[in-house]
């Protein structure tokens, strides 16, 4: 069997998920990514039978409105219909399930939300719980890292402040990055007998540590990059739900050269590991759990450039509420721009 590396540190270790634009408020969680974009999400409390999540979205920008969905779930998926809330002794009636709620509703149900406990959603056959409890402190980073703080704008504590002082979005160009991937390559019949190569070359199989095998095979791949590189995605861990993988840059004649890929987070920070690699189209994506429920996860993607790999988006959740795969924020976006079709 293929060592295995405890999956809570391998989340830590490659996700880079809890970072300072990305925190937790009790039952909340906020994430504002590198354009000013933030969204937070509140759930149940821990111990509530029937998840539900509540997202709260807004772009930056003085002019930049709230947007809101409830979204209950059941049998793994979210229900449809006509919601009931009740928040206090308020009932509101008719708000949809799932998608945005039109503007009067959030101007609403946004002011009752932010100064209770919990909430009551309904849909005539069941009801969830929603705990408010961070919802303040989750709204107030919101308010800060736009800007809003004491401006009409604000969703915690609005005041007189100009709005000309809110943030604007970061622009797309040139603050943004533009990731262009290159053409991709075609595979070329004998790149597979290049892998046993170019592992020789390596200390420990490509791997920070050592291997034990107890049968099986390890599950590596090798892509073709260029005229004259190749890409090793090499297993190193293997859990219960999920493996990690080293990633390679090498020559494809020799000297093989290996060096390993150079993959940042959402921080800048570099991964040593992959959870779940894959590579299509000149992208590398990354699909990590925390725990074997999925719903407490991360995603990021790389695109291949000519400057080498170059984060195209980043994606986490960081409370374990039982939302089926998770409901994933964003921490990071990239605009990646495809070669032209010839």
């Amino acid at each position: 069997m293929i060592k295995t590396l405890w999956p809570a540190l391998l989340f830590a270790l490659v996700c880079g998920a809890a970072h300072a634009s990305h925190q937790v408020f009790k039952d909340w969680e906020v994430a504002c990514d590198n354009t000013r974009r933030c969204e937070a999400a509140g759930y149940e409390a821990e111990d509530a039978p029937a998840p539900v999540v509540v997202s709260l979205l807004r772009e930056a920008g003085a002019a930049a409105p709230v947007k809101l969905r409830l979204m209950p779930y059941a049998n793994d998926e979210v229900v449809a219909g006509s919601l009931t809330v009740q928040v206090g002794t308020a009932i509101l009636r008719g708000l949809p399930a799932g998608t945005e709620l039109p503007p009067e509703q959030v101007a609403r149900l946004l002011p009752l939300l932010r100064d209770a406990d919990a909430a009551r959603i309904a849909d005539g056959k069941r009801e969830w719980i929603l705990s408010l409890a961070g919802i303040k402190a989750a709204l107030l980073r919101i308010d800060d890292v736009q800007g809003r703080l004491g401006t009409p704008t604000a969703l915690v504590r609005p005041g007189t402040r100009p709005v000309d002082t809110v943030r604007a979005p970061v622009p797309v160009v040139p603050v943004v990055p533009v990731v262009r991937l290159l053409p991709v390559a075609a595979p070329r019949q004998d790149d597979r007998r290049l892998l046993p190569l170019i592992l020789a070359t390596l200390k420990n199989d490509g791997c920070e540590d050592p291997i034990d095998f107890d049968g099986g095979e390890r599950d590596n791949e090798i892509h073709r990059l260029s005229a004259s590189q190749v890409l090793l995605i090499l297993q190193c861990t293997r859990g219960i739900y999920q493996s990690g993988f080293a990633v390679w840059i090498a020559n494809d004649k020799p000297p093989y050269a290996p060096q390993p890929a150079r993959l940042r987070d959402a921080l800048g920070r570099e991964q040593p590991l992959v959870l779940e690699a894959a590579f299509y189209n000149n992208e590398l994506t990354s699909i990590g759990k925390r725990r074997g429920l999925g719903d407490c996860n991360v995603k990021a993607s790389w695109g291949w450039t000519a400057a080498g790999f170059q984060l195209v988006e980043a994606y986490s959740s960081e409370l374990c509420r039982a939302i089926p795969d998770g409901y994933l924020l964003r921490d990071y976006t990239a605009t990646m721009v495809r070669p032209a079709s010839r």
